[in-house]
């Protein structure tokens, strides 16, 4: 019998929606910590400690540099194209142009996308260019372009670094000239406690206790020991960040890389 090819194709079994309930809800009876008494978080990580990092390039094969990574269920990949020829008029140009665009994939967390999030990855993008323009020798293609595009598969928390961490790779699988690669690091603050990479989990939950007072993302460049860009949102002191190990959690990507 012929198949009707206007129709998209189905599986044979279905699932009742409540099925995933426990994936998009926040159980408060079970989860009513950030860190135990012992001073550990819900996946035994301490409030330094990263979660496992696997990064490979030349994952999208028709750009001319892409990039892969997983940080625990955190999935993101990155594709980098030219530099191309500017359609600009202005002809003016003796720097190139780096273009970065970041999207959330549909299925990307369990909550489903709004304007809200749109606004987000508008804004998300403007900041990898902050962080990824002081790596790029723009000087070495004038009246150029350089494009960008990360998608993350998987919001798993601390996606923005994770984003960070892979255009800069996709770069330098393109052959561009850096002055360094760029390293993304994330924390957030919970009381005394300051979470390095956070998982999504554990950014719903605080925000649910209401105890998140600020939160932070850096963009750190190990060629030159300089930071590129720094988003922080909320208020965290001085004292603060100077208990928190995040050159631990840059390290160890450096290793890998």
């Amino acid at each position: 019998m012929p198949q009707d090819s206007r129709r998209n194709c189905h599986t044979d079994e279905s699932y009742h929606p409540d099925r995933f309930l426990s994936i998009c809800k926040f159980n408060t009876q079970n989860n009513t910590t950030v860190i135990n008494d012992n001073g550990l978080r819900i996946d035994g990580r301490s409030s330094s400690d990263s979660r496992p990092i696997f990064l490979e390039t030349g994952f999208v094969t028709r750009s001319k540099g892409s990039s892969y990574i997983e940080i625990g269920n955190t999935k993101v990949i990155c594709a980098c194209y030219g530099p191309k020829q500017l359609q600009s008029k202005d002809t003016g140009l003796r720097k190139g142009v780096l273009s970065c665009e970041l999207k959330y994939a549909s299925f990307a967390s369990a909550v489903h996308k709004t304007d809200q999030a749109n606004m987000l990855e508008k804004e998300y993008s403007v900041l990898m260019v902050d962080a990824l323009s002081p790596c790029i020798i723009l000087d070495r293609f004038p009246k150029a372009q350089v494009d960008i595009f990360v998608t993350i598969l998987e919001d798993g928390g601390s996606a923005f670094p994770a984003a960070i961490t892979a255009a800069s790779l996709a770069l330098a699988d393109a052959g561009i000239e850096l002055y360094s690669l760029a390293i993304g690091a994330s924390l957030q603050q919970h009381k005394e406690w300051a979470l390095v990479d956070p998982t999504h989990e554990e950014e719903n939950m605080v925000a649910l206790l209401g105890e998140c007072t600020g939160s932070l993302c850096i963009a750190y460049m190990p060629g030159l020991s300089q930071v590129s860009m720094v988003s922080q949102q909320g208020y965290i002191t001085q004292q603060q960040l100077s208990q928190v190990q995040l050159s631990k959690s840059l390290h160890y990507t450096l290793f890998l890389i």
